[in-house]
């Protein structure tokens, strides 16, 4: 039966020009060389760089002395508040309480208020006087300094 022949409505069957199952057989294969390809690159690679590092010299001193050193850890206090308390408790001895300085020469510490009670009662002390050779001689306006 010749294709004129042949009803319209049923499909014609021909031989199809694109062979589907070569192309895919193509596809799968490329990708398999594709990926052997890129094991083998990687494989090379890694070979390559082992010799390499196995040829390198050691580092020289200078080198080993400029890398950088770990930070040292920062004292932290373990308790802050403990701390302040302290020292706000030797502060307020020191300030509230007597001690010699220098016994020798008679100098003690005395509490703040009972300085303050005494510089109150005694008043500042006086300096004493300023020898007559230190202290400049005044002069006089409009007249010049030194020899004439």
């Amino acid at each position: 039966m010749s294709d004129h022949d042949r009803p319209q409505h049923e499909p014609a069957e021909f031989d199809s020009e694109i062979h589907v199952k070569g192309i895919l057989a193509a596809l799968v294969g490329l990708a398999l060389l594709v990926a052997l390809s890129f094991a083998a690159m990687w494989t090379f690679s890694k070979v390559l760089k082992a010799q390499s590092i196995s040829k390198d010299p050691a580092p020289l001193p200078v080198a080993e002395a400029n890398q950088p050193r770990p930070r040292p850890r920062a004292a932290l206090q373990a308790d802050p508040t403990a701390d302040m308390l302290k020292f706000a408790k030797e502060e307020e001895a020191a300030l509230t309480s007597y001690a010699w300085v220098d016994r020798a020469n008679g100098v003690a510490q005395i509490p703040v208020d009972r300085a303050l009670d005494l510089l109150a009662e005694r008043g500042l002390p006086v300096p004493p006087p300023l020898p007559a050779a230190a202290v400049p001689a005044p002069s006089v306006p409009g007249t010049a300094a030194g020899p004439k």
